[in-house]
């Protein structure tokens, strides 16, 4: 009989060199990049109109004897304004950008950025590096920042304010999209050991600052909490105003902020014609009847310059961290190299500053608060500020460092 056969299946063995793989590439993107990066500007815009108008809506419920093209210009108005614009509204001229919206208008284009820049990495067949991926990465925000213009250029003429608001419309979707870019491309920073300690050492210096003087802004909010009631209950305003007043308030936040850190560093703000709130001084006029303004020291008020401190602090946070920073990132660092990201950090912050404090200046009129917010020249106060205590923060922090090593 015969016994069973046994069939031997031979097997199948995988070296290092067997298995041959190939990168798999994505799909090349529908539309052309350039389509796709003014596209994102048009959506941008569109999608900030739309915020916009959810909002200039809550209030018109209240008021519904608004006709509605009054309605839909006051929307396209406030859209403006946050854009850089103006804004006239019953006879009365805006110019005081909310710092808060031009930020959301800005995200929104950041958003779109990185979109935008990920489909023109598609688009190429390798990745782009060195020049070629700075020049990407600018290519892409002038694109959106063309469509965002545009579209600013036609709410424009449809509420009849001048086309000038085209210019910093454009600069708000370009810088915004190539913040997003930036994001998108995975944060670089500079090569420069310096300069990137630098950089973050400003950072850290302007995030002190605001903090600093969230809390000043938030004492004195306390403070005038009976002042600012009584405000309130002489606008009387319904549920929905209330609604509109309290994100107006929110949206501003950021410009009370730049004002508050401008009397932390002892440049002061302005509130119209003849007025001045610093430290050392107080005098006020006629002021609107604007709830947030009860915050205010009384008027003749002075004595408060231990305040100007604070200031210093954010100055030596920005030294130190630079320091510290530069210490992480270079194997054998160098006293002199060093202490210099410290007083370059403190510079970069203190142009961050004055940087903040003429975006959030403005006017509420034409006549007497034709300008309000920090002061100019005496904003550069800031800048030298920063520049000195970065340069005692980084001494500091390199004896401190030097004398831990040895």
């Amino acid at each position: 009989m015969p016994g069973p056969r046994t069939r031997r299946t031979p097997r199948l063995r995988l070296g290092t060199t067997s298995a041959r793989t190939q990168p798999i590439l994505d799909d090349p993107p529908v539309l052309p990049p350039v389509v796709v990066a003014i596209g994102g500007g048009f959506a941008s815009a569109l999608a900030g109109a739309l915020l916009v108008g959810a909002v200039v809506l809550i209030g018109w419920w209240g008021a519904v004897s608004v006709p509605v093209p009054t309605m839909l210009a006051t929307i396209g108005g406030v859209w403006l304004l946050g854009n850089g614009g103006p804004l006239t509204t019953a006879g009365l001229r805006i110019t005081l950008v909310p710092l808060g919206l031009m930020l959301v208008f800005g995200l929104l284009c950041a958003t779109t950025g990185a979109f935008a820049h990920s489909q023109a990495l598609r688009a190429r067949p390798r990745p782009p590096k060195g020049r070629d991926q700075v020049g990407l990465s600018l290519l892409v925000a002038a694109e959106l920042a063309v469509g965002y213009a545009v579209a600013a250029g036609a709410v424009a003429l449809l509420v009849s304010t001048p086309l000038t608001v085209v210019l910093p419309a454009a600069a708000v979707g370009f810088v915004g999209g190539l913040a997003g870019v930036w994001w998108q491309s995975g944060r670089p920073l500079p090569r420069s050991v310096l300069f990137r300690a630098a950089a973050r050492g400003a950072l850290a210096g302007l995030l002190a600052l605001a903090l600093l003087s969230a809390v000043a802004l938030a004492v004195a909010l306390v403070q005038g909490e009976p002042r600012i009631a009584t405000l309130e209950q002489e606008l009387g305003l319904d549920a929905g105003g209330t609604v509109v007043w309290a994100l107006v308030g929110l949206l501003y936040l950021p410009n009370l902020i730049a004002w508050t850190a401008s009397w932390l560093l002892g440049a002061g703000f302005t509130l119209g014609e003849g007025s001045i709130v610093a430290p050392w001084a107080t005098q006020l006029g006629l002021l609107p009847s604007v709830p947030v303004l009860g915050a205010l020291p009384a008027d003749g008020a002075g004595g408060m310059q231990a305040w100007l401190v604070a200031g210093a602090v954010a100055g030596l946070v920005a030294g130190v961290a630079a320091v510290a920073a530069f210490a992480r990132s270079s194997a054998e660092p160098e006293p002199v190299v060093g202490i210099v990201s410290g007083v370059l950090a403190g510079v970069l912050a203190g142009v961050g500053f004055v940087a903040g404090a003429l975006l959030s200046r403005g006017g509420l009129g034409v006549d007497r608060f034709a300008l309000v917010g920090p002061r100019l020249p005496e904003a550069l106060i800031g800048l030298a500020t920063y520049t000195f205590a970065g340069a005692v923060g980084a001494v500091v922090a390199w004896a401190w460092l030097s004398r831990r090593v040895r």
